[in-house]
């Protein structure tokens, strides 16, 4: 469905306010998915189309709550504009499962999904021929222990982040009660 122009007034309520976020940002390598939405310059919800292949899940990993950064950069010059997608958090601590984690995923295409707390709204990072690329940055100082993780695209491309309306594929060692996020 191709964009239709409308009015877009102010948003009531406090629209502006800070979005919580779940703390369990999922992982995906993008040689997993069977199959994902066809992306159209304007139209940025989309309700089905996310599908992995058999076997595969989702893969949970913690974020320190006040630290998940949503990241929507436009950049590029004159008739060549575009954005760079991704997310960034922290997760405390170092431990070895955090630490093998990135080191099997530093090479790897990444997707990451970001859920708001309320289940309201489910939004995908990276697409199959612009995936995302994981960078770490660990800190154990006198003032704490903590991995800052980035996973962003190495590319701007003409799309905003996806929203994504329909059912998420299985993911790892959640309960099935807490899957069930459907907008």
């Amino acid at each position: 469905m191709p964009y239709i122009k409308k009015s877009i007034g102010r948003v009531t309520g406090g629209a502006g306010n800070p979005s919580p976020k779940h703390p369990m940002i999922l992982i995906f390598e993008y040689e997993d998915v069977e199959q994902f939405p066809t992306r159209e310059v304007g139209v940025t919800t989309y309700a089905e189309g996310f599908v992995l292949k058999a076997g595969a899940k989702l893969q949970p990993v913690y974020a320190t709550p006040s630290s998940i950064e949503v990241l929507q950069e436009a950049e590029g010059d004159a008739d060549a504009r575009g954005y760079k997608k991704g997310v960034k958090f922290e997760h405390p601590g170092n431990s070895s499962d955090i630490e093998d984690f990135i080191e099997y995923n530093s090479n790897r295409n990444l997707g990451a999904i970001v859920r708001s707390c309320n289940g309201k709204q489910v939004r995908i990072f990276g697409d199959p021929c612009n995936p995302l690329s994981l960078k770490a940055e660990t800190q154990d100082t006198k003032d704490g222990t903590k991995t800052t993780i980035t996973l962003q695209q190495d590319v701007r491309d003409a799309y905003r982040v996806l929203t994504y309306t329909g059912e998420l594929p299985e993911i790892l060692d959640e309960p099935a009660e807490s899957q069930t996020e459907t907008i």
